[in-house]
């Protein structure tokens, strides 16, 4: 019966291990500008429902500058802005002498500036098992771009006009199409709450109601889920955002022109910080000492960027770089006065800056609340999930080995399956040993009785049996 028992528990624990050899499921989700704390001020049942399924990192500590290209792009590369170029959502290249915005930033010249750039869905498609690997994506900034010469299998462009819900649906199309074509990872980007931060600032009435339309969607991606079997059972999702929202006013703005010639540089940048490209080297000292003397805004020579930005390794970075402190703008010539109520790109250590982060499927553990991790580290994640090799980043795999089972107790490890499997042979050599010894001791016991002896009879005896027990010892058993 014990046996049985091991037994029983040994086959359950080795069919909780994922034994097929097609490639794991994922999908990952951005809400543009989510940020951390929005599910504890307003009521999202269906984002607080995630928890209970697998995994709510507290915050993700996302990269400078935290706007939504940059961020996005550092998210499925697993590199710093100023390694893979995309440093702000307004660029200007020297070398290219060219300059780009997020609605005209679609050549692969600004995304391909790092031969070593790999979006994730690029890495999954070039797997050694690429044959069964197929990419989908849709509106995820550089998607419809060839990268480094590599386009997703499917993708869409993003389309403003566009309902999120026909994304999702879009998404699990492409997860339920035939083997041969069937996508196993997906990733999608959706504009809100962003828009609504910007326009109404991140508490809000009108940000209530965007957040109860994400909640919404959240609810059909899990509706989605536990009505297909086959992805209730194998698909990991991953929903997190590129940074987060602060409330902002007209009272804390800077104009640049007021305080340096702008005949002498160009600037590009957003509301928050701005590149300062200097016409002439001799002229970057005086304008650096002019803007520096301006309070509640941070100011910065290239070579004196704090190294924990990570944001100065680039000629796409100007030689004087300024940001507002928390809640303060900057207005570049050639801009009016800016009307936001809330905005973005601050310092990346702000509280207010973190975005969301959940994961749930048989990659995640469950009912968990984990320590923050950087948005480098979500692409080393997702190569683990997706089974690829691990390449050289500047994110970790050791950071975010709290979330997932494998390196947990809840899931058995190969060396406890070995013991298990150890143990039952062991207890059924052992078993095997004691009942043969118990039957042997039936089997020898000494009799109190004389063994009687039997002779042939010759052919001509009558008794159809030619065993008869002798007449002298029969009558000898009698007396």
């Amino acid at each position: 019966m014990i046996i049985c028992i091991f037994l029983c528990l040994l086959i359950s624990f080795v069919h909780s291990s994922p034994t097929s050899s097609s490639p794991p499921l994922l999908l990952l989700m951005s809400f543009d500008g989510f940020r951390w704390d929005y599910p504890d001020i307003y009521q999202l049942p269906n984002f607080n429902s995630l928890m209970k399924r697998g995994v709510r990192v507290k915050h993700i500590d996302n990269s400078f500058a935290t706007v939504t290209f940059p961020s996005h792009f550092t998210m499925i590369t697993g590199l710093f802005e100023e390694t893979h170029g995309i440093v702000a959502n307004i660029i200007y290249d020297p070398i290219l002498n060219a300059s780009a915005t997020v609605s005209t930033m679609n050549d692969t010249k600004w995304w391909s500036q790092n031969p070593y750039s790999q979006p994730i869905w690029a890495t999954n498609q070039l797997a050694k098992d690429s044959n069964q690997r197929r990419s989908g994506v849709i509106a995820w900034p550089g998607c419809n771009t060839p990268i480094n010469g590599h386009l997703p299998y499917r993708y869409e462009a993003f389309d403003s006009n566009r309902k999120f819900d026909t994304v999702l649906k879009r998404i699990f199309e492409w997860l339920n199409e035939p083997i041969g074509t069937r996508i196993n990872f997906g990733a999608t980007y959706h504009s809100e709450p962003d828009l609504t931060g910007h326009l109404y600032g991140p508490i809000s009435s009108e940000m209530n109601k965007t957040l109860q339309e994400c909640d919404d969607y959240v609810g059909l991606l899990l509706k989605a889920i536990d009505d297909n079997e086959y992805l209730k059972q194998n698909l990991n999702v991953i929903i997190t955002a590129d940074h987060g929202m602060h409330a902002v006013n007209k009272k804390h703005q800077l104009f640049l022109d007021q305080y340096i010639d702008k005949s002498l540089y160009s600037v590009y940048g957003s509301h928050s910080l701005a590149n300062i490209f200097v016409n002439k080297a001799s002229d970057i000292d005086r304008l650096y000492a002019n803007l520096s003397k301006i309070e509640n805004y941070e100011v910065y020579k290239k070579s004196q960027i704090p190294d924990e930005y990570h944001y100065k390794s680039n000629v796409r970075i100007g030689d004087i770089l300024i940001v507002g402190k928390i809640g303060y703008q900057i207005v570049v010539p050639g801009d009016e006065s800016s009307d936001l109520l809330g905005n973005h790109g601050y310092d990346n250590r702000a509280e207010s800056m973190h975005p969301i982060f959940y994961g749930f499927g048989p990659a995640f553990r469950s009912n968990l609340l984990a320590e923050p991790f950087r948005n480098v580290d979500i692409y080393p994640l997702m190569s683990y999930i997706l089974r690829l090799n691990q390449r050289n980043t500047n994110g970790s795999l050791d950071n975010v080995k709290h979330i997932l089972v494998d390196f947990s107790q809840e899931k058995i490890s190969p060396l406890l399956i070995i013991f298990l499997i150890i143990s039952v042979i062991v207890m059924a050599i052992v078993y095997t040993i004691c009942a043969c010894r118990h039957s042997r001791k039936f089997i020898y016991i000494e009799s109190n009785i004389e063994p009687q002896q039997y002779f042939l009879l010759n052919n001509n005896g009558g008794s159809t049996n030619n065993l008869i027990v002798s007449e002298s010892e029969d009558e000898q058993g009698n007396t």
